[in-house]
């Protein structure tokens, strides 16, 4: 019985956590039908479910410095490889592993590659300026070419490693989704309040102090019947604190802080829109989760943004860097006057695939990567 494996000891929380899951989830299922087993590389088990076929092997050390991450990705998981002997090794978070296997494939969706860091990163976040910096010039490029396929969500992402990094095995996967758009129930209607909701993990690149600065300038503007739901606590982080110490005293503003699933389940249920002014991402699972639940979307105008929403009715795009549009975005959709724009699906180029089963014939089995 053939070996594989999956590493993702860096994957803890958010969608990446997600994606790490549901791969697994898919994986046992394929494993069974094709006579696998499954080994994977987490950081902790705990927060994975039992899985047939699916043996755990945690690291928690992996997360207490980069320099941990670094060693098993480029020591440890060689002798590992040694002792394991897999057929394929399929690492899902972003680095290209010193493994020895059979076939190898690296599912890259860290945005910061794609995002030109600043100042005020460097000294509100500098582990995420720092990050920006070697993602794009150091950590993306070690042993990329080693992978049979590098997978990525997005066309643009497709474009940008074939030119940044000269490959053109880039399978562009879509994250995979529940297709059925899920029924909302009659929000009820006490307060009268237009409710906005941003989940979003507590990182400089989300961009909250947008919506917060569009909110006190409605505030301003006399604007009372709205309020902001921000899943930060203003506790997180150097940035977060900041953004708490500048914005708490606004009345229009909740900072809420992390959300379970079920509470996240809540707060869109209850929501009348997303807004989402992050600079960068690899998709956006929040942009989807709005899609499935029918809420209209203002979002930031960046190249990932109009891929994740692709041909949608409710969608508005804005600035990220112009709190003043956003506000005046936000007021219209409170006085029901917005007028949202068009949109369409993207046009790929070169291999796509739509659910785990047909990226897992490509990353195992006998399809051969389609590229122009």
């Amino acid at each position: 019985m053939k070996t594989i494996v999956v590493s993702g000891i860096n994957l803890f929380m958010g969608g990446t956590l997600k994606v790490m899951q549901d791969c697994l989830s898919a994986l046992s299922r394929y494993a069974l039908a094709n006579d696998y087993q499954i080994v994977a590389m987490v950081y902790d088990e705990t927060l994975y479910a039992h899985y047939e076929r699916v043996r755990y092997i945690s690291f928690p050390k992996s997360r207490k410095s980069y320099l941990h991450r670094l060693y098993y990705e480029y020591i440890g998981f060689k002798k590992l490889s040694k002792q394991l002997r897999p057929y394929a090794w399929f690492s899902l978070h972003d680095t290209t592993p010193n493994v020895v296997a059979e076939r190898q494939a690296v599912y890259c969706h860290n945005p910061f590659p794609f995002y030109r860091a600043g100042w005020k990163d460097l000294l509100l976040q500098p582990n995420i300026f720092l990050l920006s910096l070697l993602t794009r010039h150091i950590i993306y490029k070690i042993n990329i070419k080693r992978n049979n396929q590098v997978v990525v969500q997005q066309e643009w992402i497709r474009q940008a490693f074939r030119k940044q990094f000269s490959i053109n095995n880039v399978v562009v996967a879509l994250p995979m989704h529940i297709t059925e758009m899920i029924e909302q129930a009659a929000k009820p209607r006490e307060t009268g309040k237009t409710i906005f909701f941003y989940p979003a993990g507590p990182v400089v690149h989300k961009n909250f102090e947008a919506v917060c600065k569009a909110a006190v300038l409605l505030e301003k503007e006399g604007v009372q019947n709205f309020e902001v739901v921000l899943t930060t606590n203003g506790k997180e982080n150097r940035y977060t604190q900041w953004l708490f110490k500048a914005y708490s005293n606004a009345k229009h503003i909740r900072f809420e802080g992390f959300l379970k699933r079920e509470e996240m389940d809540h707060y869109y249920q209850n929501a009348d829109c997303l807004v989402f002014p992050s600079k960068v991402e690899t998709w956006g699972l929040p942009i989807t989760e709005a899609k499935e639940r029918h809420l209209p979307i203002l979002i930031a105008d960046r190249p990932y943004a109009k891929e994740s929403v692709g041909q949608y009715e409710k969608v508005r795009f804005f600035n990220p860097h112009d709190a003043g549009e956003l506000a005046r975005v936000m007021k219209s959709f409170i006085d029901h006057t917005i007028h949202y724009d068009n949109t369409f699906e993207v046009n790929h180029q070169g291999t796509v695939t739509r659910s785990w089963e047909e990226l897992f014939d490509i990353l195992f089995g006998t399809h051969k990567t389609v590229c122009p």
